[in-house]
């Protein structure tokens, strides 16, 4: 199982049956995971980046349960800053999921603007609107950073979280549970 197998996995244990979001290069292995338990949980493809957090956001306040939606990187997952920032203010229980490059072309800390295609820190971007935003850098911290991420958004007062999901990362093996 790899780490995008892994995620939706655990949606689909936690109850979730509907995920929305927007097509893009650097999201494909969650997408393709969707797609093999596509009769578990089923992928709303909505026309922009904000509508399919607005909808996820939407979906939390009817359901009263966890509401997903994954974009893919840079410019995909900022125009999704709305819905994520409504969760925020309004205490919605939300989870954003936007894919980026490789962990191996990231830039970190090298004082360029970018290094691979549509590169964002996605992470810094969103601190101030989210309750946790993280990016894990293996497979190996993936399973407590998705567990962590769920019980932030829905535990106590609850609120918007973001993982920021590197591409190499969506297809590395994980260990099942």
């Amino acid at each position: 199982m790899n780490c995008s197998e892994y995620l939706v996995d655990f949606l689909i244990h936690k109850g979730v049956t509907d995920v929305f979001g927007y097509a893009g290069g650097y999201i494909v292995p969650f997408m393709d995971a969707l797609h093999d338990r596509k009769e578990e949980i089923t992928a709303h493809v909505c026309y922009n980046e904000q509508g399919c957090s607005f909808a996820a956001n939407g979906y939390a306040r009817l359901k009263g349960e966890l509401g997903v939606y994954f974009t893919t990187s840079g410019p995909g997952a900022v125009n999704a800053l709305g819905g994520l920032a409504d969760a925020w203010f309004d205490s919605v229980p939300l989870l954003g999921i936007c894919g980026n490059i490789p962990t191996n072309e990231q830039k970190g800390y090298s004082g360029i603007r970018q290094n691979g295609f549509q590169e964002m820190d996605i992470v810094s971007v969103t601190r101030t609107i989210t309750k946790y935003a993280v990016t894990p850098n293996s497979a190996a911290e993936f399973p407590e950073i998705i567990e962590r991420a769920y019980n932030i958004a829905t535990l106590g007062r609850k609120g918007g979280v973001i993982i920021d999901f590197p591409f190499d990362i969506q297809k590395a093996d994980i260990s099942c549970r």
